[in-house]
């Protein structure tokens, strides 16, 4: 990690964006979120590294919203049909280009965030996804409509 590299990590369960700011000790680093507020984590703890350039605590707001636009989980089922047959791993990186046909370093976190919430399509495999079978699939798909209805 170096300084200005915009990573992800979770507080409490809530997903959080930081810049890296500098070094403590030996492994962990000091890292700054959108409203300036310093977190001391432990480079295991990033869940997601933006690529592409240095940034300032101050582009995180704008960073969010551009990745949000992007946000529409029905695209990772024509990315699931694509990618289902050869059952081949996928990263965010390749899923930006499968979907947005651009890899920017929004599209990409946007691609990370789609596939990191999707619990139907894919599943997680280190800092790649795996397309699910069709059976289970349509087993999970199942199942939450059982839910639905419940409720």
């Amino acid at each position: 990690m170096e300084k200005g590299t915009l990573i992800e990590f979770r507080i409490q369960g809530e997903r959080r964006l930081a810049v890296a700011e500098r070094p403590e000790g030996k492994k962990d680093w000091i890292v700054i979120d959108e409203s300036g507020q310093s977190h001391k984590i432990r480079p295991q703890r990033v869940e997601y590294t933006v690529n592409g350039g240095l940034y300032k605590p101050s582009d995180i707001p704008s960073f969010i919203n551009e990745a949000q636009s992007y946000l529409d989980p029905s695209s990772l089922e024509v990315a699931w049909e694509i990618l289902a047959e050869d059952g081949e791993l996928v990263t965010p990186q390749q899923m930006a280009e499968l979907l947005f046909s651009e890899q920017s370093p929004a599209l990409c976190y946007a691609a990370h965030l789609l596939l990191s919430q999707d619990k139907i399509y894919f599943k997680n495999k280190g800092d790649a996804y795996e397309p699910r079978s069709t059976a289970q699939v349509e087993e999970i798909k199942h199942q939450l409509e059982v839910e639905e209805q419940k409720n």
